[in-house]
């Protein structure tokens, strides 16, 4: 199977669990990443990509809006700016660590709280 049909597979909503769950230890990190997008992941699957080698599996992971609050807080402190951007975009993402993202090295992470609804107002 290519990777494209193997990725049209991980990204459709539609795919089995069980197939998901299968597909999720692809070698092929952009396969993970589709995985890790994919709304119909279990959780399960997608708390053993949050530790993904690939940040960008672990940037779709922090966007998915399944992704437990747990896993959420754990990667709103990831070396790559990107995973904690979508944290910071992450409408689930708890307001005490929405508070502490306001303080981030990077612009884009520290806009993306301004903008998250969930933002307190007087901290955004």
């Amino acid at each position: 199977m290519t990777t494209y049909i193997t990725w049209n597979i991980a990204s459709n909503p539609d795919t089995p669990v069980d197939v998901l769950e299968k597909l999720s230890a692809n070698e092929v990190w952009a396969i993970r990443l589709a995985i890790a997008e994919n709304p119909n992941t279990p959780v399960d699957v997608l708390v053993k990509l949050s530790d993904d080698k690939e940040s960008y599996v672990r940037k779709f992971v922090a966007k998915n809006p399944n992704t437990p609050v747990e896993i959420l807080i754990k990667l709103s402190t990831d070396e790559d700016y990107r995973v904690r951007w979508n944290i910071a975009e992450n409408t689930n993402t708890p307001k005490n660590v929405l508070i502490k993202l306001l303080t981030d090295e990077n612009w884009r992470v520290r806009q993306s709280v301004d903008w998250n609804p969930n933002t307190p107002k007087k901290c955004g």
